[in-house]
């Protein structure tokens, strides 16, 4: 009995599955070569239409292994049924990158095969024919720079994880820069050279982006050198949680919750024992992001920064770090960043960004000055006696 239980078992289960494999073989019961014989003459459509596929192409592609009826739907009767097939669907295989797409600028306004081409070897169109499609005047810019020759829009742009210029941190931007030309030779005529490439962003130097602004980011000062030689540890949300508890975020600095930090409010955090383990680390970034790149040759001048007065200084802002990894910004009160520096009207305070040597020389003149002005009138007065007799 137990016998004839299990071959009965294996009896249904087995006509199960032959009845599942109809079913699936029935959502592609034309094979790939099938396909081709009509979408992959140019006769039948436009070369470059939609509909058109271009076998030798499609038979580079991760896809052809899959074959065509793993994204359409036909019977056999196709095209003579009238039945339009299914439109294909991507998070069938790729639902990581859907799901990422759901959650970015681009969804609701671009669908994958507008910057895909699921036919082609490459896959990813090029920048004229997807991401110009929407923004043409970046693409119009980059195209006629130098770096449309050995880069296209994704190598630094994530098409699917889209968050705002404003919304990504500063020190991800370097990133992007830093994997194509780490080692870029500033040293050769940059004083503290790394000090300044973690007090800047790339494209500050080398586009003519527009809005010269400073964004303050919350670190980490835990073991942090002088010269930052370790890098920017920025504070995490988790990292500032423990701090203010479930407040939020930028209640650290943003004291009244009014989306406004003022003088005041930045002074009392860096003044704040409790907040010892952090500090704010300046950088110099745009408000508009440009893909004109090139090396400026007024850059180079360290008046461009320095000697800008508190025109360059007084637009700023707070990043605080959102849960999901990007940044949300608040407005700092116009002149903060000089104020709790006392630093004087339209004199830019160079501060621990000087040279040391500078510094030394500075302090030496102060000293000698002191000095000799303590020992004239120390002479004075022991030589007072003697200057009355005559």
């Amino acid at each position: 009995m137990v016998l004839k239980a299990k071959f009965l078992i294996i009896c249904i289960f087995g006509f199960t599955m032959s009845v599942a494999g109809i079913g699936i073989n029935s959502s592609s019961a034309m094979e790939t070569d099938e396909c081709l014989e009509c979408h992959g003459d140019s006769s039948f459509f436009d070369e470059g239409g939609p509909l058109y596929v271009d076998g030798v192409q499609f038979a580079s592609t991760k896809h052809a292994e899959d074959g065509c009826g793993s994204c359409h739907y036909v019977t056999d009767d196709h095209p003579d049924d009238g039945v339009q097939p299914e439109k294909e669907s991507c998070d069938m295989c790729h639902e990581d990158a859907v799901d990422e797409l759901a959650r970015g600028l681009h969804a609701g306004n671009a669908e994958c095969i507008d910057c895909h081409d699921p036919h082609a070897v490459q896959g990813l169109k090029s920048p004229d024919e997807s991401c110009g499609m929407c923004h043409d005047e970046a693409v119009e810019e980059y195209l006629n720079s130098h770096h449309s020759k050995n880069a296209v829009c994704s190598d630094c742009h994530s098409p699917h994880k889209v968050i705002s210029h404003l919304e990504t941190s500063d020190f991800e931007k370097n990133k992007q820069c830093i994997a194509c030309h780490e080692g870029a030779g500033h040293s050769e005529w940059l004083l503290r050279n790394k000090l300044h490439m973690q007090a800047t962003t790339c494209i500050s130097c080398h586009t003519d982006s527009k809005g010269i602004v400073v964004t303050m980011y919350i670190e980490k000062r835990e073991d942090v050198e002088p010269d930052k030689k370790g890098g920017i540890a920025l504070a995490t949300y988790r990292d500032l949680t423990q701090l203010v508890g479930d407040k939020g975020v930028q209640s650290l600095i943003d004291a009244n919750g009014d989306g406004f930090i003022a003088t005041a409010e930045l002074k009392e955090f860096n003044g704040n024992s409790k907040y010892d383990s952090v500090g704010l680390w300046g950088v110099l970034s745009t408000k508009t992001s440009s893909h004109v790149y090139g090396v400026f040759e007024d850059r180079r001048d360290c008046s461009f920064c320095h000697a800008a007065g508190p025109k360059a200084m007084q637009t700023c802002y707070v990043a605080f770090p959102n849960q999901d990894g990007t940044f949300s910004k608040l407005a700092v009160e116009e002149g903060a960043l000089l104020d709790p520096l006392f630093a004087t009207p339209d004199f830019y305070m160079v501060g621990s960004t000087r040279n040391n040597i500078l510094s030394i020389l500075g302090l030496l003149i102060i000293a000698g000055g002191l000095g000799a002005a303590s020992l004239h009138g120390t002479f004075r007065i022991l030589t007072r006696k003697n200057r009355r007799k005559h």
